[in-house]
């Protein structure tokens, strides 16, 4: 899987300081990351944080939503090109439902493990003094409960290897090794 660099975003915010745009070259692995992660945010309610060139934003998605899709072809370019565009617009009267924060105020990303009474615990992706990105699993109580045991050359892998854990973790189970 290809590591695009962070210095390959492109982010443009608006001149209100309320938008977010992100172009970057993806894998398609890295698409269906993306996709999984919207996902998931739709069906639960809970926010999604997408990280570009320097900034963040958090989405957190009503109930409603229109959608539309948009997919064109210019076969006369060289070369072809062709486009898929997703719009997403909802009713946001508060103006609540997006937050565009800088990225390095905004270091964690969600683990989505919430216990009953609504304490959530998180991953944290955070550089190292021997400039390698980690990741580590943080209890709601502050404890650190899992680590990546390994540095990455880019915040990107770092927080690519804690989404797997993520994914990963809901259908591990236990072994006993005696």
């Amino acid at each position: 899987m290809t590591d695009p660099s962070d210095a390959g975003d492109r982010s443009d915010e608006s001149d209100t300081g309320d938008g977010f745009s992100l172009e970057r070259a993806y894998d398609r692995t890295d698409v269906a990351e993306i996709f999984r992660e919207l996902t998931a945010a739709t069906e639960s309610g809970q926010p999604v944080t997408l990280s570009g060139d320097g900034q963040a934003v958090r989405v957190t998605l009503p109930d409603r939503v229109v959608a539309g899709l948009e997919a064109t072809s210019d076969s006369d370019g060289d070369p072809p090109v062709a486009d898929l565009t997703l719009a997403l617009e909802w009713d946001d009267p508060d103006g609540s439902s997006i937050e565009v924060v800088d990225r390095d105020e905004h270091e964690s990303t969600d683990a989505g493990a919430t216990d009953d009474d609504g304490r959530t615990s998180r991953f944290e992706v955070y550089e190292d003094a021997a400039g390698e990105w980690r990741w580590r699993l943080v209890h709601w109580n502050g404890n650190i409960i899992a680590d990546s045991g390994e540095g990455y050359a880019s915040r990107f892998n770092a927080e690519r290897a804690a989404r797997g854990v993520m994914r990963t973790a809901p259908t591990a189970t236990i072994q006993r090794r005696d």
